[in-house]
């Protein structure tokens, strides 16, 4: 049997000069703008959307398509980082708004776009600080992560309705 010793990785052994140093470069690191709800230029320029959208001040949507963030996705609620109360409250309010204006057997797709205008300023009036967000893409997660739901559970008890009166 041959022996061969054990070697640890070759970076603990490696010694890199500043010149030659492994760190990434300036096209590997992703910038993060950190928004401030609370500063007093954001709260007191409320544009009317129209306005707003021109502004290079708006936060834009994030990559990718939403919900499931492990296979390349992103989830709404890492994505804001509002902390509870405010995401809580700005979703249970959202969800008043979306069954307002919203027909709620179909999903986001199928919606009226008038009706989606409307439920968006809707929830614009309702909640300012969504004026800030470009395409008002999080009222958008949140209405199709609530239709969705909301279809998915009407469906589901549907075919439990469905099962009760075929056993009887």
């Amino acid at each position: 049997m041959d022996y061969q010793p054990y070697l640890p990785p070759i970076t603990l052994r490696k010694v890199f000069g500043k010149e030659c140093s492994p760190s990434p470069s300036s096209s590997e690191i992703t910038a993060w703008r950190v928004f401030n709800f609370e500063s007093e230029h954001l709260i007191q320029s409320q544009l009317p959307v129209e306005k707003a959208e021109c502004s290079n001040n708006l936060i834009p949507p994030p990559h990718g398509s939403l919900s499931k963030p492990n296979s390349g996705r992103y989830a709404l609620w890492d994505v804001l980082a509002w902390g509870n109360d405010t995401y809580d409250s700005v979703q249970k309010g959202l969800h008043l708004v979306c069954e307002k204006y919203l027909d709620m057997s179909s999903p986001y797709h199928l919606q009226w776009l008038e009706l989606l205008m409307a439920c968006f300023e809707a929830a614009q009036e309702q909640f300012p600080i969504l004026t800030h967000y470009q395409d008002s893409w999080p009222v958008r997660d949140f209405a199709k992560m609530y239709l969705k739901n909301k279809v998915g559970s009407n469906k589901a008890k549907v075919k439990m309705r469905n099962r009760t009166t075929d056993n009887d």
